[in-house]
């Protein structure tokens, strides 16, 4: 990838990484808030479910429309303008307040802000970056969104204790906000033409057999992982006798691998065929996962963890780019040239990944209901997450297998940048 590619790259992936940082403490957070607001068990996960609601029906959407409109702005930049301001504004109101009613609404009105950007700004990148430097560019936003992650785990409680709440929200909020116009004014949008609303889309390319089965498999491997993170806390606390500190230390630790491989993953992409990267990292995640049953201390747990970060961080890496050149090569399986396919597969890019978040949503929702379900009829075994995991993955790993080889679009001869 040419230098001025691999900066618009990076300035790309600052809006993920402070999104991440928001995803990162509403997961740390917000459940222990409306606890000391002395809100109930069931309204906490009533507030918490809704997050998944905007996800199922603010993805499809989000995607669908920055497909069909184009602004001065471009069609994917202006949902970053607006969400990334609303997000950090919610984000404080909602740590700042001692009201819990409004505390609820701006939790709700802050799901709202994070689901409506994260379509349109993933279609951006195979919008404007040429089709053989895909897995670079996912191993490059992969990697900054995974910083994200790791500051929302590890910096901002670090700051929030010792520091102050109030420094440690404020970081986290402008963290969310920086990195969100960081991206909405230096990314450039590369001028594509937007279908008019009276203009018809073709959708068939998107529901091909292979890109069926990768939804389904996405839906999958996030509801594998959920189920792990939904109930991680207390299977710290209860089996391993460790803290709500250590469970902290163990999402940071399944971080930092997946920072450390992003760009080898990248690599490792344009080299082999992804559906191979793809299944041995699912095979990878779910040994680790199995392994889980038996664990007995907070240090083995610690480095089961690094060992699913890389897996999980492969996965992440792999599967984001293939997406893009499924479709491209659903489209090219319907007689397109080269060039036909890179336009048409430009007005898709949002239906698309609005699909694949869709599953994702629906993976997360399903994950800790049916995870509790589990640890429930067993009597209390939280280890029994893991069961759900595994089965999870070895799901999605057959699907990965059923998809049929995926060909990575070869270097071009002469770039542009957008």
């Amino acid at each position: 990838m040419e230098k001025a590619k691999r900066r618009y790259v990076w300035a790309l992936g600052m809006a993920g990484l402070g999104r991440n940082v928001g995803w990162g403490m509403n997961k740390v957070f917000t459940a222990a808030l409306l606890g000391s607001l002395q809100a109930s068990t069931g309204l906490i996960g009533a507030v918490l479910g809704v997050e998944g609601l905007f996800g199922l029906i603010l993805n499809p959407l989000s995607g669908y429309f920055s497909d069909r409109f184009g602004t001065r702005l471009g069609r994917r930049r202006p949902y970053l303008f607006v969400a990334f301001p609303g997000a950090a504004i919610t984000l404080m109101l909602m740590y700042l307040t001692r009201s819990l009613g409004v505390a609820i609404t701006a939790i709700v009105l802050f799901y709202f802000f994070q689901q409506l950007s994260p379509t349109p700004y993933q279609a951006m990148m195979p919008d404007s970056i040429d089709e053989h430097s895909y897995g670079e560019a996912s191993g490059i936003l992969n990697l900054l969104w995974s910083v994200g992650n790791l500051i929302a785990f590890l910096i901002i409680p670090v700051v929030f204790l010792y520091v102050g709440h109030i420094a440690g929200f404020g970081l986290g909020a402008l963290l969310l906000l920086a990195g969100g116009l960081w991206t909405a004014f230096a990314a450039k949008e590369k001028p594509q033409a937007a279908k008019g609303p009276s203009e018809r889309l073709d959708f068939g390319p998107l529901v091909t057999g292979p890109l069926l089965k990768y939804y389904v498999a996405q839906g999958l491997w996030w509801l594998g992982f959920e189920a792990i993170a939904s109930f991680f806390t207390p299977y710290m606390i209860h089996v391993l006798h460790g803290s709500q500190l250590d469970s902290g230390l163990g999402m940071a630790i399944f971080t930092i691998p997946a920072i450390l491989v992003a760009l080898w993953f990248g690599k490792l992409y344009q080299r082999h065929d992804p559906r191979l990267l793809l299944s041995l990292t699912l095979a990878l995640f779910a040994l680790s996962a199995i392994n889980g049953l038996w664990l007995n201390s907070v240090t083995e747990a610690f480095l089961l963890l690094f060992v699913a970060g890389i897996a999980w961080g492969g996965i992440q890496v792999t599967s984001y780019p293939l997406a893009a050149d499924m479709l491209r090569q659903a489209l090219l399986q319907r007689g397109l040239s080269e060039e036909s396919a890179q336009r048409e597969g430009a007005l898709l890019h949002g239906a698309l990944y609005g699909g694949a978040n869709l599953v994702q949503s629906v993976g997360l929702m399903v994950a800790a209901p049916l995870a509790g379900f589990v640890i429930h009829a067993a009597h209390g075994q939280y280890q029994t997450m893991f069961i759900v995991c595994v089965a999870s993955l070895i799901a999605a790993l057959g699907l990965v297998l059923l998809f049929g080889r995926v060909e990575v679009a070869a270097p071009a001869q002469h770039l542009t940048t957008p």
